[in-house]
C-alpha cells in the first residue's frame, strides 16, 4: 500500500505576523506532504505567497481554506497570538493537525480553549521550536538523559537582550528554552518570578504591549526560577538593552563587537558543563563549573560530521540553512506522530506548560516572588 500523501495548506497574515520563522516552507521537500493552499488577509501577501508556494488555492479567509480544502495539515504562521484561539479551535474541528508558529498564546484561559478544542476533536499539534530538531541539540539530549555527563544539577536561559529584554523576551525567546528544559527535566512544579522596570519592583501598571501582539508583557528585566522533580532548577534572567549590537549607535564608526549576544542555554550536569549556542551548536566543558585559573579545561564543540559538513567535507551554511532544516524535520516528526499515535518533539504539552511557566512569573512576582505550583490555580493572565 503506498503511503499517504498529507494535503498541507498554509495560513499566514502579511504585516500581521506574516508566515513566522519560515513555515510557509516548512512542508516543502517533505516527502508524505503536498502544499494545497494558502490563506492570507493581505491580498498582495496572498499573492506573493501563493507564487513563492507554486498554489493556485489562494484565500483570503481561512475559515473558507478550511471548509472547501480540507486539509490534512495547517501551518500556522502568523507571530501576533491575536487571532489564535479561533484559528486553533476552527483547524482542530475541521479535523487538521497542526504545526504552530510560537508563542503559544497570550494567557492561561486560552491555552485551555485550545487544548479542549485538540482533545475533542483528536488532532496533533507541534509548535514550531527549531531548536529541539538540530542534530548537535538532539545527540546532546540523548547523551544526558543516558547519565553521560552524570545528573542535571541546573539548567540557565539567557536571551538575546535586546530592546525586547525582559518581559517580552520571556515570551518569544524564552519558549524555545522552557520547551528544552522540559524535554530535559520533565514538567515543572514550580515558580518563583523578579520582574523589575528601570531598576525598580514592576507593578501592574507598568504592563504594556510588545513590539508585536502577544500578550501583555511587563518589566525589562526578568529573573525566574524553575523547580523540576528531583531538585534540578532551571532558570531564565534577561535585561533589556545590555547586548552589544543595542548599546552601539546606529551608523557608528565604532568597530563592530567581536559577540553579539548571550542567547543560549547552559546546562549544568554532575561531571560537565553543556552550553547550547545558535544555531544549535553544543559545546561541552568538562567539569561542573566554569574554571578560568585551570588552563587545561576547555570547551569543546560537539561536531556531527554529515551535519556540520558536506560530502566533500566542506563547512556547511548552516546558519543560513537551521531555520529550514528544523522546519523539515518537524514536519516530518508531525507526521510521524500522526502515523504512529505519538506526541510530536514539542507538542502541545509542551505548550502548555511553558505558558504556565510565563505566567507563573508574573504571577509569583506579583505575589511578592512566593514559589508558586504549577499548574497555577488561576487561569486569567496576572497583568489583566
Amino acid at each position: 500500500m503506498p503511503a499517504k500523501r498529507y494535503r498541507v495548506a498554509i495560513i499566514g497574515s502579511t504585516s500581521k505576523g506574516d508566515y513566522g520563522h519560515g513555515l510557509d516552507t516548512a512542508f516543502q521537500g517533505v516527502e508524505r506532504a503536498e502544499i494545497v493552499a494558502v490563506a492570507d488577509d493581505n491580498a498582495i501577501g496572498l499573492q506573493l505567497a501563493g507564487q513563492r508556494l507554486s498554489v493556485e488555492a489562494r484565500f483570503a479567509d481561512y475559515r473558507e481554506m478550511l471548509d472547501r480544502v480540507k486539509p490534512d495539515v495547517v501551518c500556522v504562521g502568523p507571530r501576533w497570538v491575536t487571532d489564535r484561539v479561533a484559528m486553533l479551535q476552527t483547524i482542530a474541528k475541521a479535523g487538521g493537525h497542526i504545526y504552530c508558529e510560537k508563542p503559544f498564546v497570550a494567557d492561561l484561559a486560552s491555552a485551555d480553549a485550545i487544548q479542549a478544542a485538540i482533545t475533542t476533536h483528536r488532532v496533533r499539534l507541534a509548535m514550531a521550536h527549531q531548536w529541539r530538531a538540530m542534530p548537535p541539540v538532539q545527540r546532546a539530549l540523548a547523551e544526558i538523559r543516558s547519565l553521560k555527563y552524570g545528573r542535571v544539577l541546573r539548567m540557565r536561559a539567557r536571551p538575546k537582550d535586546d530592546s525586547r529584554g525582559g518581559g517580552e523576551e520571556l515570551l518569544v525567546h524564552g519558549t524555545h528554552w522552557f520547551d528544552l528544559m522540559i524535554a530535559l527535566a520533565g514538567p515543572p512544579r514550580w515558580v518563583s518570578g523578579h520582574v523589575r522596570v528601570k531598576g525598580r519592583e514592576a507593578t501592574k501598571a507598568d504592563r504594556r504591549e510588545g513590539s508585536e501582539p502577544v500578550g501583555p508583557i511587563c518589566g525589562d528585566s526578568v529573573l525566574a526560577v524553575f523547580g523540576f522533580d528531583d531538585g534540578v532548577l532551571g532558570s531564565f534572567d534577561s535585561t533589556a538593552n545590555t547586548s552589544p549590537g543595542s548599546r552601539r549607535p546606529a551608523n557608528s564608526d565604532q568597530p563592530k563587537p567581536v559577540w553579539d549576544s548571550v542567547y543560549g542555554l547552559t546546562i549544568e550536569c554532575e561531571d560537565a558543563v553543556l552550553q547550547l549556542r545558535q544555531p544549535g551548536d553544543v559545546y561541552v566543558y568538562p567539569a561542573n563549573g566554569v574554571l578560568p585559573d585551570f588552563e587545561q579545561l576547555q570547551w569543546k564543540k560537539q561536531w556531527i560530521e554529515d551535519w556540520h559538513f558536506t560530502l566533500e567535507h566542506q563547512p556547511r551554511p548552516i546558519r543560513q540553512e537551521w531555520l529550514a532544516h528544523g522546519n523539515r524535520t518537524l514536519a516530518n516528526d508531525l507526521l510521524d506522530a500522526v502515523e504512529k499515535n505519538r506526541e510530536p518533539l514539542s507538542p502541545l504539552r509542551n505548550a502548555l506548560l511553558i505558558t504556565e511557566m510565563v505566567q507563573g512569573v508574573y504571577a509569583s512576582h506579583f505575589a511578592d516572588g512566593r514559589r508558586l505550583p504549577i499548574p497555577l490555580a488561576e487561569r486569567h493572565h496576572p497583568l489583566t
